[in-house]
């Protein structure tokens, strides 16, 4: 009798098993799949992870699988060029400075931004309070830290060529990005991203002064999203669909911060969550978009920092439609 009960429950058992394992491996394949169907591209960044990355982390996550996309992402750091690997072919799009779109194809590159990310450049000059510096032309006999290369570099240099500061009234010298020479007073000014160092500071508790250069009339793009001419050409179904995955993230992003910042720290566990989610929160304003039309920026705005650029010379001539195609941004918007 115990032996024909044990034999019912073994009978049981597999029964129980194969069902298992059948729907299981009905989930893996459906999961295969549904990763089969996604077209897979690559992002690259030109910074380390930072608060910066949340609407693309939030479009991996949330947004780009509707899109049929399979994102990765990248990380920059201070020897990477986003430019040159995408000209390469390595990535499939990347994230630069406007300014450096149109020097690039002023040489050549034949990129294009296809997005806004900072509508307007988060430039600006931070110094310590005590020094008592509160507009640019407090930078008469000090010390002035510059970042030559960087997104900074030439807002500075038409902050001054604006307001007519002439070098021989500053001393500038190269800094490095970590804020401990500017805290123990190796120098007066430093450039800044204003959701950015200014939040270290904070939680360091170092009293500080900002210096806004599109109060003087410097109106600069900040990041933006770009990819090459031959992308835009041949595979526009793709560029609209990573353009909508991105615009539908940063929405995301900015209407769910704390969850954006989890999905920052689950991408690089490095970072600490209390300082990005303050700076993606503080850098708000800066994501929305123009008019608050997420990725987007007017021409009229991109001809504005073209002239500043033509003024010192960086570049000699611009053409809004060679470099720029708000087209797949307003096409997100229209639907």
């Amino acid at each position: 009798m115990v032996s024909q009960i044990n034999k019912v429950k073994l009978a049981i058992i597999l029964v129980i098993t194969i069902v298992f394992i059948g729907c299981n491996n009905k989930e893996n394949k459906k999961m295969t799949d549904d990763k089969d169907t996604l077209t897979s591209i690559s992002l690259r960044q030109e910074w380390f992870p930072y608060a910066g990355y949340a609407g693309e982390l939030m479009a991996i996550n949330e947004t780009a699988k509707k899109q049929g996309l399979d994102i990765t992402l990248e990380a920059g750091a201070d020897n990477i060029d986003p430019i040159k690997l995408v000209i390469s072919g390595a990535n499939d799009f990347g994230v630069a400075s406007a300014d450096r779109i149109l020097t690039a194809n002023q040489k050549g590159a034949e990129l294009v931004a296809i997005g806004v990310i900072n509508y307007n450049s988060p430039t600006c000059f931070i110094a310590k309070k005590e020094k008592n510096i509160t507009t640019p032309t407090d930078f008469k006999g000090k010390t002035i830290g510059i970042l030559t290369g960087t997104n900074t570099e030439y807002v500075y240099k038409a902050l001054k060529n604006k307001l007519g500061l002439d070098d021989n009234s500053i001393k500038e010298v190269e800094i490095p990005f970590d804020l401990g020479t500017f805290i123990s007073d190796a120098y007066d000014v430093r450039p800044a991203f204003i959701y950015d160092e200014t939040i270290s500071l904070d939680m360091q508790e170092v009293a500080y002064t900002v210096i806004e250069p599109k109060n003087y009339g410097i109106n600069f793009l900040g990041t933006v999203y770009f990819t090459t001419k031959k992308m835009v050409k041949e595979k526009p179904e793709l560029v609209q669909a990573f353009v909508n995955a991105m615009a539908e993230g940063w929405e995301l992003a900015l209407n769910n911060p704390s969850q954006a910042i989890a999905y920052l720290k689950q991408y690089d566990n490095a970072i600490s969550e209390k300082r990005e989610l303050a700076s993606l929160i503080k850098g708000k304003d800066y994501f929305k978009g123009q008019n608050g039309k997420i990725l987007f920026s007017d021409t009229q705005t991109w001809n504005g920092m073209a002239d500043i650029l033509k003024q010192l010379e960086v570049i000699k001539t611009f053409n809004a439609s060679e470099s720029i195609d708000m087209t797949f941004v307003n096409n997100y918007h229209s639907k």
